[in-house]
């Protein structure tokens, strides 16, 4: 969030948000959009009530195991593939290495429907990359808020 918005921020000559300040906003629930956690509780919700409308999916179960989340999604979307190696085409086509190579999400183009150049969509796309940026103590507090605002959901495993 932290690159994504500085990135807006660079586009419309904006003084860079701080890091730290940016981490504090998220813990209080002050974010573009609202609450993330609060989002994802409701989409949760809606998803375990009415699963046939909300397909939900976490990042860190899609990067464990994309040919068959792939696969799930293709099919809650009414599309279920056919042939055996099509999730992996679909992956392969749909990944973040390939979508970086693409001229457009490389730009500094803002489309009509955004607030950020294409090229702020993509970083690097890995689970766990936030350690190379958050300290210990921003981790435990973003784990203990975490943990407290989806202690009753299958959201929450202690790592």
């Amino acid at each position: 969030m932290w690159h994504f918005q500085n990135s807006i921020y660079f586009e419309h000559k904006w003084e860079p948000q701080p890091f730290e300040d940016i981490v504090s906003k998220f813990c209080e629930g002050v974010v573009v959009y609202g609450p993330y956690f609060e989002h994802v509780l409701g989409y949760h919700k809606e998803s375990l009530e009415r699963p046939e409308k909300f397909f939900f999916i976490t990042y860190e179960e899609l990067k464990s195991d994309p040919n068959i989340h792939v696969k799930r999604l293709a099919k809650f979307l009414g599309f279920p593939f056919v042939g055996k190696d099509t999730e992996e085409q679909v992956v392969r086509s749909c990944s973040i290495e390939t979508l970086k190579k693409h001229e457009v999400n490389n730009s500094s183009v803002v489309p009509s429907w955004g607030i950020g150049p294409y090229k702020s969509w993509f970083r690097q796309g890995q689970v766990g990359d936030h350690l190379n940026y958050l300290t210990k103590d921003m981790i435990e507090q973003i784990d203990a808020i975490t943990r407290e605002k989806f202690c009753e959901t299958n959201l929450w495993e202690e790592n």
